[in-house]
């Protein structure tokens, strides 16, 4: 009882939901990070030892840079049973405010943990959802009138430490390993009595016919709080701005993903997705996410697929609350796969990239993609086009999904190498920059099974917010800008069309030919 004395004696369990609990006999070596938002957001972390948990308040959370010091002021013995806590604390209690279970797992001492505990040098080895390898909590010299023990708490060099460029694991998985769930989802009614801020970029209102009234409603419930509901999808730090130099807001990524969906998921629905994650924004630490994580929303779907070593893990989503959780883990660019979940081992659609190396011009590129168009129609195959929100062009060539992926490389390696040999100061196959310089490099590498291609209507993490853009063949013109459909015009361009220029795609029953690429005779100067 007296080692859990200090934690009773502030807490009123008659108002607080807080476990009660008590010391136990046994010999566990459990640990728990809590996300806690009280008068300060900050981390609670605590490790099992000698029946109780030892609680450490980290007001920055852990790092996993190594050697990078985290302040951590020892507080008073938890029991057992709070490392299963997650809710809210009373306003007026000791710690009012939300609590997030981060992580959970395992912790192995260094030798004696009493003694490293007395002697104030913890070094011990985490085996979390989040937190893995090994630690040091080392304690400070207490200073005159110092209340609590200040220690520190530091990541050692080992497999599992990250560089300062790496991502942050605070922002990388924000969420509850418990429930999934976001502060915000787990006390939305503490959030919804602040009043929300507006970043300078607002959003404009979609043309009308373009939005229905439940998109409406979800836009207007969630201007009143800092914590909005987008399409059924709890979004926190809604204000947060992705492209500085756009002032493009998360809410605001959000909303114009909702307002353009029925363009956007016949392309994204049901495939594996490879993603680009900047939680902090597009200038900030971007990483590749290809697998799940920690806290990942249920939204966003886990499936398992063979692979070479077994089995692999791909994500995917099947509806806008799956896009917009994407954004809510602070997905800025969504890459898809040339197949679909229901049949991964046979593409429906093959790309070929065609990126300009220095010195080429726009129009080169146009035309280049036009050739790529009229070679392909001489196969008997039809091909559509999109901008990537980059320099180059896309030409998309739809499949019935018959053919298997090695022979899917097969074809689009021997036409790419055709146009090479036929006109080598024009394209080359080769992506080695030096020998790009002039020339066109057609990519045709995006056709293998775990390649990825940006998704038709996502945006990307460079300036100005551009989005990969469909767009008619009769488009291609000068005037026509590569990057140059962008969050902030492309609801504008999708009202005024009168046809979706690739409205055909999925009805073109196409088989790769059979027959040898026919090489065609080479161009008289």
């Amino acid at each position: 009882m007296a080692k859990l004395a200090a934690y009773r004696a502030k807490r009123d369990f008659t108002r607080t939901s807080e476990p009660e609990g008590k010391a136990s006999r046994r010999r566990g070596a459990s640990f728990v990070v809590q996300k806690h938002d009280a008068s300060r957001l900050h981390y609670d972390f605590r490790l099992e030892l000698d029946g109780v948990l030892k609680s450490w308040a980290v007001a920055k959370g852990p790092s996993l840079v190594k050697g990078e010091k985290r302040l951590a002021v020892q507080v008073e013995d938890h029991p057992l049973a709070y490392g299963d806590f997650e809710g809210t604390i009373p306003e007026g209690q000791y710690g009012g405010g939300t609590v997030l279970l981060w992580d959970r797992g395992s912790w192995k001492p260094e030798g004696d943990p009493q003694e490293g505990y007395e002697k104030g040098r913890l070094s011990f080895s985490l085996d979390g959802e989040k937190l893995k390898g090994d630690w040091h909590l080392v304690r400070m010299a207490k200073r005159p009138r110092e209340r609590h023990e200040s220690w520190l708490l530091i990541k050692a060099d080992d497999s599992y430490a990250r560089t300062e460029d790496d991502p942050d694991i605070l922002e990388e998985a924000p969420l509850s390993v418990k429930t999934g769930r976001s502060l915000d989802e787990i006390a939305p009614a503490r959030s919804a009595r602040r009043p929300a801020k507006r970043a300078h970029a607002a959003k404009k209102a979609a043309a009308p016919g373009t939005e229905n009234p439940s998109k409406r409603s979800a836009s207007g419930k969630a201007a009143k709080a800092d914590d909005v509901e987008i399409a059924g999808m709890r979004l926190s730090n809604p204000d947060r701005v992705l492209w500085e130099d756009q002032g493009l807001t998360k809410r605001e990524l959000a909303e114009f993903y909702l307002d353009i969906g029925d363009w956007l998921l016949p392309h994204l629905a049901d495939r594996p997705l490879t993603l680009i994650r900047c939680p902090s924004g597009s200038r900030k630490k971007c990483f590749v996410q290809r697998h799940s994580w920690a806290g990942m929303s249920s939204f966003i779907h886990r499936n398992l697929m063979p692979d070479a070593d077994g089995e692999q893990d791909v994500l995917a989503v099947h509806d806008i609350q799956g896009v917009i959780a994407l954004v809510q883990s602070g997905v800025l660019e969504m890459h898809v796969w040339g197949s679909t979940l229901a049949d991964p081992e046979r593409p429906d659609r093959l790309i070929f990239d065609l990126d300009p190396g220095e010195g080429v011009p726009w129009m080169r590129v146009i035309d280049v993609a036009s050739s790529v168009r009229e070679r392909l129609k001489a196969l008997g195959l039809e091909s559509f086009v999109k901008t990537t929100g980059g320099k180059g062009l896309h030409v998309v060539v739809p499949l019935t999904p018959k053919a298997l992926w090695k022979d899917a490389l097969a074809f689009t390696r021997a036409f790419a190498e055709t146009m090479a040999t036929d006109e080598p100061d024009r394209y080359t196959t080769t992506s080695v920059k030096q020998e790009r310089e002039g020339r066109i490099f057609i990519d045709y590498l995006r056709n293998n099974r775990e390649a990825s291609a940006i998704a038709p209507y996502s945006t990307r993490s460079r300036p100005g917010a551009p989005v990969a853009t469909p767009v008619s063949w009769e488009e291609l013109t000068p005037e026509l800008k590569p990057n140059g459909f962008t969050a902030a015009n492309l609801r504008k361009r999708l009202t005024a069309l009168k046809k979706d220029p690739w409205s055909e795609i999925a009805k073109v029953g196409q088989v790769l030919p059979e027959r040898r690429i026919l090489r065609p005779k080479r161009r008289k100067e």
